[in-house]
């Protein structure tokens, strides 16, 4: 577009359109109707001036901010409009200076502040030969920042589900043996309504995706998606990141606040996994949310309507949690309007070679490969008990996909690290006495294992869990076995 020439533009002709045929119209418009319909239909402030600071164009909103005609500011130089303080500063002489666009915040003499950004129009010389200025009010700019903090919160919800699909690694769902068909069934039946679902089983079962599952097939399915790990986040953090918090509410948070994931999942499902982890004081709020259907940020004072379904996931007992008063009761009971139980893959044994084939087809697509299970890794991979469920099933078959000569991928089980002969040799002798049952034996040689790989941790009982491959809870509760 050129200010000294002419703009065109097209429109339809519906009648021809009808016939299937379209006639570009043309209607011309020249730089003087431009310019007026900036002038009286902008609602920001526009300044242009030349590269030495006079104004050659002001708008009615400019001219309104600036308390005077628009006649008496078109004969002025915006240094001259800073000292008789008009307002406090100028962008416009910023930009001429450095070359550069300049952005500051005004305060004018008899308007709003607002935000002046200045771009500098250079010649061919790379002299200014003009500065285009807009000047946003304070008041505009907030309603433009609430709209981006509201498009950024929903573009890190849309990543944090992608994260979550990543996660999946493309795997299908699996139901060929009884106990997952009867799974299936159930899950068909509550799927469509708004009731809590809480996903108990071994971990590595596949509980996450589970939970995906049912909501895919729930009404909400068009809707949000929010998964948090209630273990992997710092208490003191995870009810900000659930219920979010306002400007302020403590050192180190956001100036602006933060909405929590109860707000960005609203017409949606939040899967808490790992709910057992959730402290007791934040177990309180959580069930005040689910009675009332409304949050209250951290810091607040106003509470929030939320519209969410809860499914909540976790490897431990919750009933035992709530007898030994970790887990509070009245809570237990709101959440679990609906349990599943996942079986463990040594219990779904036809289960187990579809989904290595599902890993399988995965690895290919990703590296152009055509590798098969070899017939012998077929056998093999039923008589395993796969403790660390399909878990271990992807990381086996990643492994096997690397390692196996060839394109028939060969599967022999590993010894788990610290189980081999010298270990269990190790084992017998530590502490046996008079034993004469299995079941001792294999309590005393747990012992032993956890007892040796918390000294080589140094203590650290969240380390100790990982490198044993289970969840701390689970390894409290070992540890304080007996005592």
């Amino acid at each position: 577009m050129d200010l000294t020439g002419t703009v065109w533009y097209t429109e339809e002709n519906d009648a021809k359109m009808q016939r299937g045929t379209v006639k570009s119209m043309r209607k011309e418009f020249t730089a003087e109707a431009i310019l007026e319909a900036l002038n009286k239909h902008y609602v920001e402030s526009i300044f242009i001036t030349d590269g030495e600071g006079n104004v050659i164009f002001v708008n009615e909103e400019g001219a309104r901010r600036c308390g005077a005609p628009r006649e008496e500011l078109m004969h002025k130089n915006v240094a001259q409009l800073v000292e008789e303080g008009v307002y406090d500063n100028s962008t416009s002489l910023i930009a001429i200076e450095t070359k550069q666009d300049a952005v500051s915040q005004l305060t004018y003499q008899t308007a709003d502040p607002s935000i002046s950004h200045s771009i500098p129009v250079l010649d061919e010389n790379g002299e200014v030969e003009l500065v285009i200025t807009t000047n946003m009010s304070v008041g505009h700019n907030k309603e433009w920042q609430e709209i981006i903090t509201k498009e950024r919160a929903a573009m890190a919800r849309m990543q944090r589900e992608l994260d979550y699909l990543r996660l999946k690694d493309h795997s299908k769902l699996v139901a060929n043996s009884p106990a997952m068909k009867r799974v299936i069934q159930t899950i068909d039946a509550i799927a469509p309504t708004d009731s809590n679902v809480v996903i108990l089983g071994e971990s590595g079962t596949g509980k996450d995706m589970m939970a995906h599952f049912i909501h895919e097939n729930s009404r909400r399915a068009d809707q949000a998606f929010i998964s948090i790990n209630c273990a992997a986040i710092p208490e003191q953090l995870l009810e900000s990141e659930l219920f979010g918090y306002e400007a302020g509410a403590f050192t180190g948070a956001l100036s602006k606040g933060k909405i929590g994931l109860f707000e960005a999942a609203s017409g949606g499902t939040i899967f808490l996994d790992e709910i057992g982890d959730m402290p007791l004081a934040l177990q309180s709020k959580l069930l005040r949310a689910l009675e009332n259907r409304e949050i209250r940020r951290v810091g607040g004072v106003k509470n929030i309507p939320i519209d969410v379904r809860i499914i909540c996931a976790t490897n431990i007992n919750l009933q035992n949690m709530v007898e030994e008063k970790q887990f509070r009761e009245d809570l237990f009971y709101r959440l679990s309007v609906f349990v599943i139980q996942l079986p463990p893959l040594h219990e779904r044994k036809e289960d187990i070679i579809p989904l290595a084939e599902n890993f399988l087809e995965s690895l290919n697509e990703k590296y152009d490969a055509h590798k098969t299970l070899a017939p012998v890794s077929v056998e093999t991979m039923l008589n395993h008990r796969w403790p660390g469920n399909i878990r271990e099933l992807r990381n086996v078959m990643e492994r096997i996909f690397v390692v196996s000569p060839g394109d028939e991928l060969i599967f022999t089980p590993t010894p788990t690290a610290g189980y081999g002969k010298e270990s269990i040799e190790r084992s017998v002798e530590y502490n046996l006495g008079d034993v004469k049952e299995l079941k001792e034996f294999t309590e005393i040689a747990e012992r032993w294992f956890i007892e040796k790989t918390l000294k080589e941790c140094e203590g650290r009982v969240g380390e100790t869990a990982e490198k044993l491959g289970i969840h701390r809870s689970a390894l409290y509760r070992k540890l304080h076995k007996g005592k």
